[in-house]
């Protein structure tokens, strides 16, 4: 079962952040471009390898000001309180913006594909010595 369980979380991750990186894609594309002001950044850690940047920024857009928080799957870009930042909005709703760099609104939604994969890899691997070490137990002269 965990191993089936793993065989799904894994390729949803795929897919999920296959889907997240053509929204992004397309927002970049046709999204109307603005500055922002990055107001404060925060950086933590996601499992033993993986670290997040969390981004505070401000924006105006057709004489509303907005703040937002955007995150990123991967930490590639490094960016401080102050830097001024290039954002691509969507036109329908102006809380939703994204960078060239990968950075996005989505915010907590872009650090699940990284959670199912790994879910789904630990299962998949855990699954089978986990039911071995129940069939050893089970098993009449098992030590």
């Amino acid at each position: 079962m965990t191993v089936v369980l793993g065989s799904l979380l894994f390729p949803g991750g795929l897919l999920l952040s296959t889907r997240l990186d053509a929204l992004i894609s397309e927002r970049v594309r046709v999204g109307v471009e603005t500055t922002g002001r990055v107001v404060h950044v925060e950086r933590y850690q996601i499992g033993r390898s993986s670290v997040v940047t969390r981004l505070t920024v401000d924006y105006a857009l057709n004489g509303e000001r907005h703040r937002e928080l955007l995150s990123s799957e991967l930490d590639e870009v490094r960016c401080h309180a102050g830097d001024v930042v290039r954002l691509y909005v969507d036109r329908t709703d102006a809380t939703k913006a994204a960078t060239a760099e990968g950075y996005a609104t989505e915010d907590l939604l872009l650090q699940l594909p990284i959670l199912l994969e790994a879910a789904g890899i630990i299962m998949i691997i855990l699954g089978p010595a986990w039911l071995e070490r129940r069939w050893r137990e089970s098993s009449p002269g098992s030590f």
